[in-house]
């Protein structure tokens, strides 16, 4: 009995599955996809700043090279704070990556609502 009512549900289903999305739920989709898109941009661009950031602080630390001179010194101080710079930038990326898919999440769920 419980296998001819599932048998019964399924092709109902499916046919719920496979029906067109109404043009909200296309203009909701739509949306989402545009906010990923922005998101990754921001997400592409800060890697790329924060990959050229570490590239300038390796540099510094080879200039630097293991002496201790007030100069080698002052070099692997800025190396280390360009790493900690490229962090914080990946980070502010990643924050406003994030409020940029909520912003989109929010606006297709508020056309969703109507």
């Amino acid at each position: 009995m419980r296998n001819f009512a599932l048998t019964l549900a399924l092709p109902a289903l499916a046919l719920a599955a496979c029906s067109e999305p109404t043009p909200q739920e296309q203009r909701a989709s739509q949306i989402r996809a545009e906010a990923d898109a922005q998101a990754d941009a921001l997400e592409a661009e800060a890697g790329n700043q924060a990959a050229a950031m570490e590239a300038e602080a390796a540099s510094l630390a080879n200039q630097a090279g293991t002496s201790q001179s007030y100069d080698s010194q002052r070099l692997n101080v800025r190396a280390e704070a360009m790493k900690r710079e490229a962090e914080l930038v990946r980070k502010q990326a990643d924050a406003r990556a994030k409020a940029v898919r909520d912003q989109g999440q929010a606006q297709a769920s508020a056309i969703l609502a109507q």
